[in-house]
């Protein structure tokens, strides 16, 4: 099977920013800074890679390889992938057919002016108005900046948390199929992470992270380096359906059925020989 373009955040502005692409050099300087996050941000903070691949010098337009810290600003708290390349001075926009739901552009390439030569249309050109195709689109990877390898993104940077001390990837894909899209051509491994320490991420499994009341989602865990991981809480404490207990080690699914409206943050921990972490995800009821 093919990968599918990767679901993910745009700018809340996002007609502005579909229709005016940002320059390839919108980085914001009050934002971030450029590599791997070190100091008081190493273990808190995320790296961002942006891989423009066969963007760099498209149209004679030069795009290296970004490579940027993304501060947390309130460290202990949770933040999407979005949050993310945000945080680092990003620019990214999305599609006017999704809105919120699929990264069309980052640092404003593609740009709607430049030919992407996709092997079924060579002079093919991104409007951002419907979902990227499946030749050309922004990959989305993760790491947790304890190996050297990264992982496709199975959910989209909208529904996923990311790991502190970890990385978070964005890798163009051009003429490529479900084994070759590329990784972020740069190591994510970060010194100050111990190849012990556990992690986990929490994730809804619903685009918008909003259900109506009566309807029923799903709860994604994933963790490494856990002897156990469990149902930590949900806050408000009732409404928000069964979630407690022991969970598969290292990740899966669980259904929720809330049963009052309202907006409801899940809790995950994993306990490791490196101590506990924690991970939350957050649904809305309506």
């Amino acid at each position: 099977m093919r990968r599918l373009p990767t679901l993910a955040v745009v700018v809340a502005a996002i007609g502005v920013a579909v229709l005016t692409p940002t320059s390839a050099s919108a980085i914001d300087p009050t934002k971030g800074y450029a590599g791997i996050c070190t100091g008081a941000d190493a273990l808190s903070g995320v790296t961002v890679v942006i891989d423009f691949n066969e963007l760099d010098g498209n149209g004679g337009t030069a795009a290296p390889t970004i490579t940027r810290c993304s501060p947390n600003a309130s460290p202990g708290t949770q933040r999407t992938g979005i949050k993310a390349l945000q945080d680092a001075g990003i620019a990214v926009a999305g599609t006017l057919q999704w809105g919120l739901g699929f990264v069309c552009r980052i640092e404003g390439r593609p740009s709607s002016t430049e030919t992407i030569p996709r092997a079924t249309a060579p002079t093919y050109k991104e409007s951002c108005a419907m979902t990227p195709p499946a030749e050309a689109y922004w990959g989305y990877w993760h790491a947790n900046g304890a190996g050297s390898t990264w992982t496709y993104s199975s959910y989209g940077a909208l529904n996923r948390n990311v790991t502190p001390g970890g990385f978070e990837g964005w890798s163009f894909s051009l003429n490529k199929t479900s084994t070759t899209n590329p990784a972020p051509g740069v190591t994510p491994t970060n010194p100050a992470v111990s190849a012990s320490n556990p992690t986990v991420s929490l994730s809804v499994d619903d685009l918008d992270r909003k259900i109506n009341l009566g309807q029923s989602t799903s709860l994604t865990w994933t963790s490494t380096n856990a002897t156990s991981v469990t149902a930590f809480s949900t806050s408000p404490g009732s409404g928000g359906g069964t979630w407690t207990g022991s969970l598969a080690n290292p990740g899966g699914t669980q259904s929720i059925t809330p049963t009052a409206k309202g907006t409801y943050v899940y809790t995950v921990q994993a306990t490791g020989t490196g101590g506990s972490v924690y991970s939350t995800a957050t649904l809305t009821v309506q």
